[in-house]
């Protein structure tokens, strides 16, 4: 455990804790290879080391840093809907009640015995912020919107309402409810229609001052500010890589994307600080990689580019790229700075199909962004695709094997890899209404044996996992007790369809959350968490996809 963290080197200012009225611990519920990883994890902790007056721990599944005694908050970032096993293991490490209700019922008993008090459970990440729900027993606060705010509002609000009302966690929760961007499950009730597969009738508040609709907060992030690593570790993934987000959301609002309409709005990190930072990294680690959805969709690429070129100091990845965004110059850059192949998210070889989901990407800039891959010297190229989306035929999968198939046999040098997953309905998505397509793991099958025959690496995703994917972003509240069941059978698909066998009574089943397709006037399990002007915003937007796909 100790050596885990010899690993690191750290960049971030060291700040002295002299008086210190606060402790935190931060989970990433996964292995510390995977956590230290990520900008999101490593962002938070940055955010709260950066407060004089708390300390914080951070933790993992495979290491922790050494601690004594119960800390005030205790927090989860969840960027993968299966890691809730791991925060239930690690809340029981811990001996924290597994619910807010436990937790608040346990609290009472300790203030009347003069014990201290249990920590405050709070998540964040994007699973949490786009649908809450299936876990909303596990959390007292859930973070909604970007860090930058949210991390600083619920500490800020912890202290002062902690001065006002001491240890009564019900108030305390009552209180926090009331500030922006802090969403407390506790504080809403749920009201169904009928008893088995019933949707969902009202959301509402407990009592008054309550919001009835928690509005996720957006950071306008100054000029010299940038999401960037804040401690390197050999121990990593990425092993001593220095990771700088370029942009952030992405311009295009892909309709199945999470990340597009998640994280709106669009916001691109100028490149005066990009240089500075990088700058800042290379003290310490030649290697660096810029992140994004599309990290060439940042407006001034080009002159980052070349403000890079011609650096032997520099080992560059990159993240998946727009490919009617490169030309000549960007791609020259980067083969120089050592990257070998390129990413490219097609989802389809169909432009019918490309045109329903809004990829905004014809078959002609494919080919010419190939062309320009090909001619920079690249080795490879690895593709996205999607299979089972709305209003797919089958002709579209024979399209996508038969672009595949002529850009193989025009450019026979370069390595081809075709990484497919099929379609997970997320929610605040404009395709968050339709369900998952039963035919996903044929399609999945015709694509793997379709493009091997052409000598095309394929890598399909599991449509097993992505049943249980969709159901968890689409689910209720009414799934907590399925979640906590196979939290005790095992990490397994056996223990899902063991789960989903014998399902409580009132909780509905794999199809109902997974397959179905939503009408557009039911109540969405997250509708208190997105306002009437994003709803008809995504309203639009399935409109036109299916106009589209006519």
């Amino acid at each position: 455990m100790a050596q885990t963290f010899n690993t690191e080197t750290r960049l971030a200012e060291r700040i002295r804790k002299e008086d210190p009225d606060l402790f935190v611990t931060w989970y990433f519920p996964n292995t510390y290879e995977i956590g230290m990883s990520g900008l999101g994890y490593q962002l938070v902790w940055w955010l709260l080391e950066q407060d004089p007056a708390l300390v914080v721990r951070r933790g993992f599944t495979d290491a922790e840093e050494p601690w004594q005694g119960l800390c005030d908050l205790l927090g989860f970032t969840v960027s993968w809907e299966l890691d809730f096993i791991n925060i239930i293991s690690l809340l029981r490490k811990n001996d924290v009640p597994l619910t807010a209700k436990a937790r608040l019922e346990e609290s009472r008993e300790r203030e009347s015995r003069k014990d201290p008090p249990l920590p405050l459970v709070f998540g964040g990440g994007p699973v949490l912020t786009a649908n809450p729900e299936p876990f909303h027993e596990l959390f007292d606060v859930i973070l909604l919107g970007d860090a930058e705010t949210s991390v600083p509002s619920l500490v800020e609000a912890y202290r002062n309402i902690k001065k006002e009302v001491g240890g009564d966690r019900e108030q305390m929760l009552y209180l926090l409810s009331q500030v922006p961007g802090l969403y407390v499950p506790s504080q809403y009730t749920v009201e169904y229609s009928g008893q088995d597969n019933a949707p969902i009738k009202s959301i509402s508040p407990i009592r008054a001052g309550v919001p009835p609709v928690v509005q996720r907060q957006n950071f306008a992030p100054p000029s010299e500010y940038a999401t960037h690593t804040q401690i390197l570790s050999s121990a990593t993934t990425w092993s001593e890589r220095f990771l700088i987000e370029v942009v952030r959301s992405c311009p295009q609002e892909c309709r199945f994307c999470l990340a597009s309409y998640l994280t709106r709005p669009f916001r691109a990190t100028p490149v005066d600080t990009l240089m500075t930072k990088i700058e800042e990294a290379l003290k310490h680690t030649s290697r660096i990689g810029l992140l994004g959805p599309s990290v060439t969709e940042h407006p001034l690429f080009d002159e980052l580019a070349k403000r890079l070129a011609h650096r032997s100091d520099i080992d560059i990845s990159i993240a998946s790229v727009r490919a009617d965004s490169l030309n000549e110059n960007i791609l020259a850059t980067l083969k120089a700075l050592g990257q070998k192949t390129l990413t490219i998210a097609i989802e389809s070889g169909s432009e019918r199909l490309r045109t329903v989901m809004k990829k905004n990407l014809s078959e002609a800039e494919i080919f010419q962004a190939v062309e320009l891959i090909y001619q920079a010297g690249f080795e490879g190229i690895k593709f996205y695709g999607i299979a089972g989306l709305p209003h797919e035929r089958q002709e579209d999968l024979e399209q996508t094997v038969d672009l595949l198939q002529r850009l193989k046999k025009k450019y026979r040098s370069l390595r081809f890899v075709f990484g497919v997953s099929s379609f997970v309905p997320k929610a605040q998505t404009p395709f968050q209404w339709h369900g998952r397509d039963r035919q996903s793991g044929k399609k999945l099958e015709y694509l793997r044996k379709n493009l091997a025959r052409l000598g095309i690496e394929v890598r399909p995703e599991s449509h097993n996992w992505s049943d249980i994917q969709a159901l968890i972003s689409r689910g209720d509240r009414r799934l907590a007790p399925v979640l906590e069941s196979v939290s005790g059978l095992g990490e397994n698909l056996g223990a899902w369809k063991k789960a989903m066998r014998n399902l409580p009574t009132g909780v509905p089943d794999l199809d109902y959350y997974a397959f179905r397709e939503i009408p557009l006037e039911e109540v969405l399990p997250w509708q208190h968490l997105s306002d009437e002007t994003k709803s008809a915003y995504l309203k639009k937007h399935k409109s036109e996809a299916a106009l589209a796909g006519a």
